[in-house]
């Protein structure tokens, strides 16, 4: 291996090393500074609780209690600099010039409008959301509060430039600026500095594990490459959620939401939705904290409900986007599953190689190609998946400060669930569960953290599969079989009476209809059930994952060492390993028989200077990563920043990203049913034989087929077979130019536009290519084997093309495989976005935010034979109209959303999305007098049925009512 687990050891005791270095420089002794106060509201001079007040430099602070009270003592002589910050409050910074202040009052004015916010992620420093050197969007806690969405995490779809795939209620993937997919893995999600993914997937698991409503503070997004600073795969954007201290936000919350969804769903009648919060915080001396958390989430989820016909286009036996079978042999819906193609002479090729002579005596009867062609009739997922969604999540933590420079925590969050997802299969997510520990010691220059994710996919079995087997098994009915078996041996006998191939078809299906197990029979639960409970690996459907993430980092700001004036200097670095462990479910196998272990490394430095009297802000990053696999890689970020009449901010920057493949990209070695997904790791590519035994692209098969059926000569249709040829699998790469320019103007007008260009190289796309291998060799053998060449079978001959393209290869099968590689050339996309707030007076706010995004590349991609994949409306936007504060106690707001048409492909399907727009709105009624908030919302109010991407539910309206206690009413 690359890096072992003695170097592993190294570093993260140089992690100990330079904390231990950086503990013992700031460590001082100091006089002791006493103050206490009140704070209040400017406007009506009324107490403040909940107001969090800290130390400028330092980790100590408290926060006031119900009467507006505080009290701190600080390790240091003055002067110092106290901060006094509040959800809805404009931060107040206040000198503190004497050793003893006790009479100090505090008077914090309503922020009616973004433009002064604090923001670290852009440059993993503090620094005003206006002078931010890129895109940058944050969610603070009172959006957080307002949301009409059904969480907060729905909301995220308000900012500028945000695609959702919405795949259940609670499992949402978040993009920005193309390539969406479902379950991203060009965006990382950060929790507290917790990477949420699930370890063996490599892409954020949305909410349905993460973060409690209740406990987010804030959420920050870069939209775009942000590898600079974070590492890999942050090369579409990376979303850091924030949760409250229990030093700043201290005391009970509470929470219930309640409603319904599925009006008029055709699926299922109104049902309940509901969910349950719970936070608790306190403080101990300003010394020791703790909080815990609960939320309980429970609804009937959408359902997918997309019956186009996605057959293949090559047999011509239905036309394409049909939306039922209507009598047709062929015909395989969306989400409609079980229904994969075979050939009448596929499975007699498949039961003369287990010896039955009785159908090697009628082979001839038996048909190929498009005359043997026939889907099984199929289970809508409706039908058999139950669509009840659930998420529990529960979280603790534990802070103690060291002294007034140090700060130590310990933090612990699980969550379990059952959901929906859809990657090349629609996954049922059953008892899945993720947990992660944190051990974390900071002050406001350094950190250093460790944490782990361990993940269990719990029950989750893949639905196409399961309906797959479920119409292929040979033992129920009193042995007479299920559909495939029935529908074959009524084919077979019909022939052999005399029987046209139409008629045998026409028979066949009505017999196979007959013993075919149906949805909500004991002999189909029967069958189900065991079929779940028998790994994919065994000739079931459970997915089994239990991969574990394990990762170590740092941060220096030599802020105390060197005057920030002169530079502003920053170094960090991080070690990950990823401990794959599917138990060869989903995961190749080493030739010991263990699954791959994949370990990573990087570092970085980042060095910031303002000129021109503070007028010109200029950065510069370099990170510097390495995994095991893949060379190398650099990423360097320059920007600028040039401020005009003080708050005219103009940015201009260049980044380079880059994404490793992910674990299932590199490792994955699982069948899907319709073909074999493969990891591009060479390991896999010399077990499969795909060099010495010709593969060819699945496309140029097609395109064969077509010509044999347009009465083209045998010749001319081998010539259109492309074979493969294997290159050196790169990491992808992306250099991305950003310009942008973003204003507050009479604390009225907000403003923020960008554009961007973005070059990728060395993209990585899947191809799929077929391979003839011997027929005895089915899906789920030893993952340590691979398949064998058809006996005497050469691919590369007249004979052998010629039966490739007819399905026909003696001895021997075609097996289809998913497989990545990198596009040739550059793939290039641009867009930008405008955003506009303006504060109307009494309260009243419009504005509204437009993206535009293209991929410029797409013919280049397709001429390459690859799926595009950019999954991305060329245009939408977002109209918002609110008012906080309508009356003392009452505000509302209404979001209104629309994007266009788009065409989205996946390892799922292809298709078009139709353009929707959506009406969100909420009105809130604060009850001060009870420290309670009641809010009436509905998500898609005018219940506008659509669909987010291909195979994914068919969303409608929610209505809800929900309660908020909070203590401090913050």
């Amino acid at each position: 291996m690359y890096m072992n687990r003695a170097i592993l050891k190294k570093l993260s005791l140089a992690l100990v090393v330079a904390f231990t270095f950086t503990l013992l420089i700031n460590t001082q002794a100091y006089a002791q500074t006493q103050i206490s106060g009140t704070v209040v509201d400017a406007e009506d001079g009324s107490v403040l609780g909940g107001v969090n007040v800290s130390v400028k430099g330092k980790v100590v602070g408290t926060s006031t209690g119900t009467n507006g009270r505080f009290s701190l003592s600080v390790q240091q002589a003055p002067p110092l600099t106290l901060i006094f910050t509040m959800v809805g409050f404009r931060t107040e910074e206040v000198e503190i010039t004497e050793s003893s202040v006790t009479d100090l009052t505090v008077e914090l004015s309503e922020a009616a409008i973004v433009g002064d916010e604090v923001v670290v992620s852009a440059s993993r420093v503090e620094e005003n959301i206006l002078e931010s050197p890129v895109s940058i969007e944050k969610l603070d806690a009172i959006s957080i509060q307002q949301s009409a969405s059904p969480s907060f995490y729905e909301s995220l779809a308000n900012l500028k430039g945000v695609d959702f795939s919405t795949q259940s209620i609670t499992f949402k993937s978040i993009n920005t600026r193309g390539f969406n997919a479902n379950g991203n893995t060009r965006f990382v999600q950060l929790i507290d500095g917790i990477d949420n993914q699930a370890p063996g997937l490599n892409f954020p698991v949305g909410n349905v594990v993460g973060i409690p409503e209740l406990d987010l503070e804030s959420a920050e997004l870069i939209p775009g490459v942000a590898s600079a600073l974070y590492g890999p795969n942050a090369i579409n954007g990376i979303l850091l959620l924030n949760s409250k201290s229990p030093f700043d936000y201290q005391g009970l919350s509470a929470q219930v939401k309640t409603g319904a969804n599925h009006f008029d769903s055709n699926v299922e009648d109104p049902s309940l939705y509901q969910e349950y919060g719970l936070r608790y915080a306190n403080a101990i001396n300003n010394k020791f904290a703790y909080k815990f958390n609960f939320s309980y989430l429970r609804a009937q989820d959408f359902v997918a409900q997309d019956t186009r016909d996605r057959g293949p286009a090559s047999y011509g036996v239905v036309e394409r986007g049909a939306t039922s079978r209507n009598g047709n042999r062929v015909y395989n819906g969306v989400n409609v599953y079980g229904n994969q193609l075979l050939t009448i002479g596929q499975i007699a090729d498949q039961q003369i190689a287990a010896g039955n002579q009785n159908v090697a005596a009628i082979r001839n009867l038996l048909p190929d190609g498009e005359a043997g062609a026939f889907t099984p009739t199929g289970f809508p997922e409706s039908s058999f998946v139950d669509n009840t969604s659930e998420s529990l999540k529960l979280g603790t933590a534990l802070h103690y400060r060291l002294t007034d420079n140090y700060e130590v925590l310990g933090q612990f969050n699980w969550g379990a669930g059952s959901s929906v997802y859809t990657a090349n299969d629609r996954f049922v997510l059953d008892d899945f569960n993720i947990w992660t520990a944190k051990f974390e010691v900071k002050n406001p220059n350094f950190f250093v953290r460790a944490y782990t994710t361990q993940e269990d996919a719990g029950d989750t079995y893949a639905a196409n599969t399961l309906a797959t087997l479920i119409n292929a098994n040979q033992e129920i009915n009193d042995g007479d079989g299920s559909f495939i078996p029935t529908y074959f041996r009524t084919f077979a006998d019909l022939r052999t009476q005399g029987a046209t191939v139409e008629e045998a078809h026409t028979q066949a299906r009505v017999a196979g209809k007959d013993a075919q197990p149906q949805p909500g029979s004991q002999q189909f639960s029967s069958l189900a059930n065991q079929l779940r409970n028998t790994p994919i690996s065994e000739g079931g459907a459970l997915f089994v994952e239990k991969t574990g993430l394990w990762h170590a980092e740092t941060k220096y700001n030599f802020a105390d060492i060197i005057d920030p004036s002169t530079v502003e200097l920053i170094v960090g670095g991080n070690v990950r390993r990823y401990d794959l462990n599917s138990e060869g479910t989903l995961f190749a196998l080493q030739d010991n028989g263990e699954e791959f272990d994949i370990d990573e490394f990087g570092v970085y430095v980042q060095a910031s200077k303002a000129l021109a009297d503070e007028k010109l802000d200029l950065q510069g990053s370099l990170r510097y990563d390495k995994n095991e696999y893949f060379d190398g890689q650099f990423s360097p970020r320059f920007s600028a920043v040039f401020t005009i009449a003080d708050n005219h901010n103009i940015r201009a920057s260049f980044q380079r990203g880059f994404r490793i493949p992910s674990t299932q990209t590199q490792l994955i070695d699982l069948d899907v049913v319709t073909r074999r997904l493969i990891g591009s790791n060479p390991v896999l590519v010399d077990r499969y034989n795909f060099e010495s035994n010709t593969v060819y692209y699945e496309e140029s098969i097609e395109e064969a087929r077509g010509a044999i059926n347009a009465g083209q000569s045998m010749a001319e249709a081998r010539a259109l077979l492309e074979p493969v040829t294997f290159d050196e699998f790169e990491t992808e790469k992306v250099n991305s130019f950003e310009i942008g320019y973003k204003t507050l103007i009479n604390n009225k007008l907000f403003i923020d536009a960008y554009y961007y260009y973005s070059a990728y190289e060395d993209f990585i796309a899947e191809i799929q290519f077929t391979q003839a291998v011997d027929i005895t060799e089915r899906g789920n053998e030893d993952a340590r084997d691979g398949y064998d060449p058809a006996p005497g079978f050469n691919p590369d001959s007249d004979s052998g093309k010629e039966a490739i393209i007819n399905n026909n290869v003696p001895n021997g099968r075609l097996q289809s495989y998913g497989f990545d590689v990198n596009a040739d050339g550059t793939v290039e996309a641009h867009g930008f976005a405008f955003e506009a707030k303006y504060i109307l007076g009494n309260g009243y706010s419009l504005g509204g935010n437009v993206a535009f995004n293209r991929l410029i590349s797409q013919q280049d991609l397709i001429d390459q034979g690859f799926r595009a994949e950019y999954n991305t409306p060329e245009w939408r936007y977002n109209l918002k109209f609110e008012n906080r504060k309508l009356t003392q106690d009452i505000g509302f707001n209404v979001v209104y959303r629309w994007q266009d048409a788009f065409l989205w492909e996946s390892s799922f399907g292809k298709g078009v999305i139709d353009a929707y727009g959506t009406l969100d709105a909420q009105v809130s009624y604060r009850l001060p007098s009870l420290n309670t908030s009641i809010k009436l919302s509905g998500s898609n109010i005018l219940n506008s049925h659509h669909v987010t991407s291909f195979g994914n539910p068919r969303l409608g309206a929610i209505y809800m009512v929900s309660f908020t206690f909070d203590q401090f009413m913050n």
